[in-house]
């Protein structure tokens, strides 16, 4: 451990020196690599959605102090929306990441001045790019994946293609020294999950809490016996599996989902560093605390009106609370380009990235 590592505050960012050229860059490649093909125009990451439901983020009452800080000050219930997805995958079936984005949309009420705040996560604990500069290197691989006459000839989901792809990414990326992203690369892409509200989703880089640093995730509670899924039914599966399965829980009456919401705090800023998300905090040392419920009661999500309202909203870690605000390098980097691509966007489909009015 470096003597800089060492002397480390708690909460405390290092900024690289380059680092704002390389978020310019990760921006220039992540814009080229938005397919404007089709319309309507599709995110760059987390394109296809799962559907966008109604929840209520219900604050714990007589939190400790150090969790009283932004939305989670004082024991309240706030509405909320929240977004399921695939992290690359159109097609449920295959192996892939999956995320989870929460948006409280009452915040003002409250007396704050941020509109909504977000909270943005996807199933694996840990990232797999530590900093700005190395998610150029990823990024440039990408683009020159996405410019090959092999991914132009065959889908990037086949089986043959998908190794080839994940041979060129080891090669042009992991391979210069970066066999423990790698690793958490192969687990991070692994994901099979049955159903998204029975699912385990993590922040997996650092926000604040007040003056702390913290990493948070949304864990399924089971209420009553495991809700059936359409996965239970193999004679059944389909591309869009996952949709199919939250909706065959959330069509019941009886059949709500609900989801802890952990935090869990920085307790030393050496071995729990903020700007690199691919190091585990551990539990061990700093569990996981509940600090609020998110309810998600039994309803329909699944008309073009609510799909189409799901595909404008906008999702991004810096809507947020200075209380909430996002750390590390690799957050930074998407202050910038998720503000971009999502301008880009919208600008393409013709639609405001305000928010668009709920159906």
């Amino acid at each position: 451990m470096s003597v800089e590592h060492s002397q480390l505050k708690p909460g405390e960012e290092r900024v690289p020196s380059g680092e704002a050229a390389a978020i310019d860059e990760i921006k220039r490649l992540t814009w080229e690599m938005l397919d404007i093909r089709n319309k309507p125009v599709q995110r760059g990451q987390h394109a296809k959605q799962h559907g966008c439901v109604d929840a209520e983020f219900i604050v714990e009452p007589d939190l400790p102090q150090e969790f009283r800080h932004g939305v989670l000050k004082t024991a309240r219930t706030f509405k909320a929306v929240v977004r399921f997805s695939n992290g690359a995958k159109e097609d449920d079936r295959h192996a892939d990441a999956h995320g989870m984005a929460v948006k409280l949309l009452d915040i003002a009420s409250s007396g704050h001045a941020a509109a909504t705040q977000d909270f943005v996560m996807v199933d694996h604990p840990v990232f797999f790019i530590r900093n700005a500069a190395d998610y150029v290197i990823f990024a440039s691989a990408l683009r020159k994946l996405q410019q090959s006459l092999l991914a132009r000839l065959l889908a990037f989901s086949t089986g043959a293609v998908a190794v080839i792809n994940l041979a060129y990414l080891f090669y042009a990326f992991f391979a210069r020294g970066r066999f423990h992203e790698f690793k958490i690369f192969l687990k991070f892409v692994a994901k099979r999950p049955a159903n998204p509200l029975q699912h385990q989703y993590w922040s997996t880089t650092p926000y604040r809490l007040g003056n702390n640093a913290i990493r948070f995730s949304a864990r399924p509670v089971v209420v009553g016996t495991r809700a059936p899924t359409v996965e239970d039914d193999h004679s059944v599966q389909s591309a869009d599996l996952l949709r199919e399965s939250m909706a065959s829980q959330l069509n019941l009456a009886n059949r709500e989902a609900r989801f802890d919401i952990l935090v869990q705090l920085q307790t030393d800023a050496a071995a729990m560093p903020v700007e690199d998300p691919t190091i585990a905090w551990d539990e061990a040392i700093s569990p996981y605390r509940k600090v609020a419920t998110l309810r998600i009661s039994p309803q329909a999500f699944e008309s073009p009106e609510r799909m189409q309202y799901c595909e404008n909203l906008v999702f991004s870690p810096w809507h947020t609370l200075p209380e909430h605000r996002p750390l590390g390098g690799i957050n930074r980097a998407r202050e910038v380009v998720y503000a971009a691509m999502s301008r880009r966007r919208h600008e393409l489909n013709g639609v405001s990235d305000r928010g668009p009015a709920k159906p």
